[in-house]
């Protein structure tokens, strides 16, 4: 996944919030030209982007580089039979 397509879905995410881009933004500390950059071109810091995260009601997780792992997260390890 796309640094901006993070950045999109956190957008989205804030929306589902109520929150507009521009809201989001302020709350953030940034401006919101800055936000809509972030999108095309996301060179923010982490911290930005954890907060941007944050408001948005998510949050920043790294994850293990780990096929199995992975599916266990997803709940795909061992598909019911009636998914089959």
């Amino acid at each position: 996944m796309s640094e901006s397509n993070l950045i999109t879905q956190i957008i989205e995410a804030a929306r589902e919030q109520g929150l507009s881009q521009g809201e989001l933004a302020t709350r953030v500390g940034i401006r919101q030209e800055t936000l809509s950059r972030a999108k095309k071109n996301p060179n923010i810091s982490l911290k930005t982007f954890e907060e941007l995260a944050r408001v948005a009601g998510l949050r920043v997780q790294l994850i293990a580089d780990n096929p199995v792992a992975e599916q266990v997260t997803m709940g795909t390890l061992f598909p019911s039979a009636g998914s089959e």
